[in-house]
């Protein structure tokens, strides 16, 4: 039996990322959210090492501010942007993403490595990943079914039934013993 792989977030991250600078201004980089269709985009320093993200929802503190202050003042990106609450590194198996997605309120997460950014992934990078790895489980399913009972796979010796029980599903061993 071929064991599948689990994908990980480097096969389905984007590696051509929308970063901002912390100096950036704030309502520039709102500007490239909004032209980009982005939720978030995450923030570097020079030298590529993640410091924050920005996210729609530090820019609506801008709203508050209008509110509270009867001022549209923007600033900075670094005045506004959240701290980071979770990474996935590029290895990272996609059920762990899956964690990381539930454990913060960010659309998307950084992928990290060695302490500079080299993708993101989104929710949806995520749902097609694991959709990608169901329907490879499926085939590899539907292979081993079409395969498992012919009298030339039934197991000869204690050891290769062994090998079969440990390779096979329930409903498998029972198409490859039935009778016919």
């Amino acid at each position: 039996m071929t064991e599948l792989l689990v994908p990980t977030a480097g096969d389905w991250m984007s590696k051509n990322v929308l970063t901002f600078l912390p100096k950036d201004d704030l309502f520039d980089a709102i500007d490239q959210l909004l032209t980009n269709h982005y939720a978030a985009a995450p923030v570097v320093d020079e030298e590529g090492t993640l410091v924050g993200m920005l996210t729609e929802k530090d820019c609506l503190r801008i709203l508050s501010n209008v509110a509270y202050e009867n001022d549209l003042v923007g600033g900075e990106v670094q005045e506004l942007h959240s701290a980071i609450r979770a990474v996935a590194s590029p290895g990272m198996d996609l059920f762990r993403v899956t964690e990381l997605f539930l454990s913060t309120n960010f659309p998307l997460l950084p992928v990290v490595d060695d302490g500079h950014l080299v993708g993101v992934i989104s929710r949806r990078d995520l749902l097609r990943g694991v959709k990608a790895f169901r329907e490879a489980l499926n085939r590899a399913q539907g292979h081993l079914e079409r395969t498992a009972g012919h009298q030339s796979d039934r197991p000869r010796s204690i050891e290769s039934m062994q090998r079969s029980f440990a390779q096979n599903s329930r409903d498998q061993m029972v198409r490859l013993f039935r009778r016919r």
